[in-house]
């Protein structure tokens, strides 16, 4: 008879009045089950959040926050999982290779080459994780085939797409591991480049990403 009992739950939001909610076998309420704070008002003050129930059985309740804006993460954001990214500018010396660092705002010229760095660390073993490394729109790949790779102990799948790359992980083991691949310029303009971003596919709560940088590739 569970379906038919009435459902009452009580809600606290950080410092704000208790919201009392209740559930009818008799009335529908359709999608209007939430609690929504907006703009200003979302801060540290919100937390923490509780649930109690005051009626018998089980009930299911989430907390998210969503936001937008204009401006690139100067810094990673992650706790069980990190990621980081750094950018280097390809020159040859001779026969040796080298590796300039690119900070926010370098320039480069069209035609050249830079060196992705991506380092992916993670607390403790976990299943199905992506990895999204977005490219800037400037930019265009070295190597546009994907494939299954082998390295660190560790295997995976590269996906090569116009807008970047993944990487799709079975199993992710406790640790870091270092990942590089190339682009190459290709269009001059000033270029913002998204986030690098990672997450369990099936415990996205726990997802990470790291900071954003804008580049200018130069004619």
């Amino acid at each position: 008879n569970q379906m038919g009992q009435k459902e009452a739950v009580t809600l606290k939001i950080g410092k704000e009045k208790p919201i009392e909610m209740n559930f009818s076998p008799e009335k529908y309420t359709g999608k209007k089950n939430q609690i929504v704070y907006e703009g200003s008002k979302v801060s540290s003050s919100l937390m923490p959040i509780t649930v109690q129930k005051s009626t018998p059985g089980f009930m299911f309740a989430s907390a998210n926050w969503q936001f937008s804006t204009e401006e690139l993460p100067t810094e990673e954001v992650g706790d069980f999982l990190n990621v980081s990214r750094k950018y280097f500018l390809v020159t040859r010396a001779k026969k040796e290779v080298v590796l300039k660092p690119l900070a926010e705002g370098a320039q480069v010229q069209v035609g050249d080459e830079v060196e992705v760095h991506i380092s992916l660390r993670s607390k403790s073993p976990v299943g199905y994780v992506h990895l999204r490394d977005p490219r800037g729109a400037g930019f265009e790949p070295v190597d546009a085939t994907s494939k299954h790779k082998w390295d660190l102990g560790l295997y995976w799948y590269e996906e090569i797409r116009d807008s970047g790359i993944n990487f799709f992980f079975e199993q992710l083991p406790q640790g870091e591991y270092n990942f590089r691949y190339r682009v190459r310029a290709a269009t001059a303009g000033v270029f913002k480049v998204s986030p690098a971003t990672v997450q369990p596919m099936y415990a996205p709560e726990f997802a990470a990403y790291s900071s954003g940088l804008k580049l200018i590739i130069k004619q």
